[in-house]
Order: structure tokens, then sequence, then C-alpha cells
């Protein structure tokens, strides 16, 4: 999990990777995810910006769909990080997360252009690194 604070990403915490705009109450309702750059089409992945992945094996309260907006750091590898507030309190319970696309969408012309400008590696969370649940498998990947 990651929130939208200067220490886990960059000094533009509330933009994310592909120029979309936090909003100032956001949190795990808002269902935003980051994905490590293999897991994205421009590294080698099947996702994109703007898919829809159903994401399961996390927790009861955070298993659902949500949309990918944001990369993480390139250190990274077979990771997601869910955007969440900090002052949420949501517990992991299974390691072992799984991802699948579950809806790509049609992108207009300005976000396929914003895209191709997005800073990749923009958010950084340091409890992804430290924590197996969130860590994927090349099959559960894929």
């Amino acid at each position: 999990m990651y929130q939208a604070v200067a220490r886990q990403t960059d000094s533009s915490p509330f933009i994310t990777a592909d120029n979309s705009r936090i909003r100032p109450h956001y949190g795990s309702h808002t269902r935003w995810l980051a994905l490590s750059p293999d897991l994205l089409k421009r590294g080698g992945g099947k996702f994109d910006y703007g898919d829809k992945v159903q994401v399961g094996g996390v927790s009861p309260q955070l298993d659902g769909v949500y949309t990918v907006h944001d990369t993480m750091n390139r250190r990274y590898r077979h990771r997601i990080d869910i955007l969440t507030h900090r002052r949420e309190k949501l517990h992991i319970l299974a390691p072992g997360a799984k991802l699948r696309l579950a809806q790509a969408p049609r992108k207009s012309r300005a976000q396929a252009t914003a895209a191709t400008h997005a800073r990749p590696g923009h958010h950084v969370s340091k409890s992804v690194a430290s924590h197996p649940s969130r860590r994927l498998s090349r099959q559960q990947a894929g």
C-alpha cells in the first residue's frame, strides 16, 4: 500500500505517472494502483495505464477491481501497490496477490499522448519491498 505523500512518491505526490490527479479525500475506495514497471506494456508486461485489473488474495477489504494509474520505482519487479490514505487501518492477510486484466479502456488521443510523457518510476513505496503479499510470481502476473 502507498499513500500520496512525498516520502513515498516524489515532489508531486498528487500527480500519478499517467498524469491523473489524486483528489484530497482519496483512499482505498478510490481503487487506484501502481504496478512495477515490468508489469506495464512499456516494460514487457500486459497492463497499461487506464486498464481495469482484478486484484485478489490481498485482503477482503482490498480485493476487487482497480484502475492502473501509477508506476512503482524500477527497482521493484512483479509487484502491485494500492493507493490508500494514511489514516486507513488496513491489514494484509495472505501473501501471493493475483492480478488479471478485467477491462482495457479505449484511449483518447490526449490520454495516449499523456501516457507517452508520463514519468516512469514515479511512485515508490517503502512497504512493498518488505511485504510478500504484494509480490507477484511470474505466473500470477501473466
